[in-house]
């Protein structure tokens, strides 16, 4: 008798009955088989968002280097030397600080 056999084997003589044996195999497999379909469609999510976590990473990081050229490109325009150097090619000249008159907004006309 080989030990295989033993196996399937009852005390009685008879051989057990195999259905039950593969249906619980069948149903273990079938198991295993959606517990690794769910982590493959897990692992493959995280990939999926590390990707687009590094793209915007990468907006992030181009969208500041445009924030600072824009910032050094005001500074540069607003710088109170330049426009005096402008002024002056325009022919603006200074004002006498007596000649300076404030004009005050009428009552019932809205102010910006």
């Amino acid at each position: 008798m080989s030990p295989v056999y033993r196996i399937f084997r009852r005390g009685t003589g008879e051989a057990a009955a195999l259905k039950p044996v593969i249906v619980a195999m069948v149903l273990v497999a079938l198991a295993l088989a959606i517990v690794g379909t769910i982590r493959v469609s897990n692992q493959h999510d995280i990939l999926r968002y590390g990707y687009d976590l590094s793209r915007r990473a990468e907006q992030v990081n181009a969208l500041r280097e445009t924030k600072a050229r824009l910032e050094l490109e005001h500074a540069m325009l607003a710088a109170p030397d330049r426009i005096r150097k402008l002024a002056t090619q325009l022919g603006m000249t200074t004002v006498a600080p007596d000649h300076v008159r404030v004009v005050h907004a009428r009552s019932g006309v809205a102010q910006r």
